[in-house]
């Protein structure tokens, strides 16, 4: 498996590992967004630390918005961490800022995960979860 997920209260850590195909990328995003706690998530860390590629490309970024998206009506409160030092996944921060994805979570990147998880002790704790939008 590519990639593995760790629960924390209000924080999953998805550790991917060797070359990340967007099919798994999408999978995980799905999983994630279907966990019986997603309405209390407030952080998602991707840890790209362990891999040496992707195939990641523009239909698994539109499938990626789609989830992102629909996640939102119930829990507007997610930021999202990507960890990398390597372009080839840091790239997935701008990325957020860009269509299909503009609107959606608040996306950062960051080499190390001491550095990403010290951003994340700083960030504010935002409203409760079940924000159903009018």
């Amino acid at each position: 498996m590519p990639y593995s997920h760790k629960w924390e209260s209000t924080m999953v850590i998805k550790t991917f590992s060797g070359h990340v195909g967007g099919a798994e990328f999408v999978t995980s995003a799905q999983e994630v967004a279907a966990y019986p706690d997603f309405d209390s998530l407030q952080f998602i860390i991707c840890d790209f630390s362990a891999c040496d590629g992707h195939s990641i490309d523009q239909a698994a970024l539109e499938e990626i918005a789609a989830i992102r998206l629909g996640s939102m009506w119930t829990n507007p409160n997610i930021r999202v961490v990507v960890v990398s030092s390597d372009e080839r996944f840091t790239w997935l921060a701008t990325a957020a800022k860009q269509p299909p994805l503009t609107g959606t979570q608040l996306t950062v990147a960051f080499a190390t995960m001491d550095e990403a998880m010290e951003w994340v002790r700083r960030q504010p704790k935002l409203g409760g979860g079940h924000h159903l939008r009018p």
